[in-house]
């Protein structure tokens, strides 16, 4: 493969990889990669998808106040029941299978989950409750808060 097309090399420059041992020079004296095609794309992905966690992260953090932001963390771990059980560990790693997904608040709602995004968080109102329930999205936001790998049971 060569580094023309490589993304993860910039235009103008010399590839990144070059300079260990995956480096190679070409016969028309540009310096390059010996990677293949599909590990420099999930190399890239990987990039790409640090970059757009890092940005919701600062997002949500930006958006609350410190005390808005602990309790609104406080509150998504008891929607998935982290409260009552403790995370396992393997391998100097924590775990958590969820066992639910939901929180129940007054129909005035909670005034910290609410100031969350709406791609984090799901709100249905009935009549006498609002009930809140944590989306994919927001459930691997909450594991890179808590630096825990959560799996979602149901």
């Amino acid at each position: 493969m060569r580094c023309d097309y490589c993304p993860l090399c910039p235009r103008d420059d010399i590839c990144p990889e070059s300079e260990n041992n995956y480096g190679i020079e070409y016969k028309n004296g540009e310096y390059g990669c010996k990677h293949p095609r599909n590990w420099v794309e999930k190399r890239y992905k990987e990039y790409n998808e640090y970059y757009s966690n890092m940005g919701i992260d600062m997002g949500i953090e930006m958006s609350l106040t410190e005390n808005e932001f602990q309790q609104a963390i406080k509150l998504c771990k008891h929607m998935i029941g982290l409260d009552c059980k403790k995370p396992y560990h393997r391998h100097g790693k924590a775990f958590y299978r969820s066992y639910r997904n939901y929180f129940c608040a007054p129909i005035c709602g909670d005034i910290f989950l609410d100031k969350l995004p709406s791609f984090i968080i799901e709100k249905e109102i009935s009549e006498k409750s609002v009930w809140y329930t944590l989306t994919s999205e927001g459930i691997s936001w909450l594991s890179r808060q808590l630096s825990i790998a959560i799996k979602a049971k149901y």
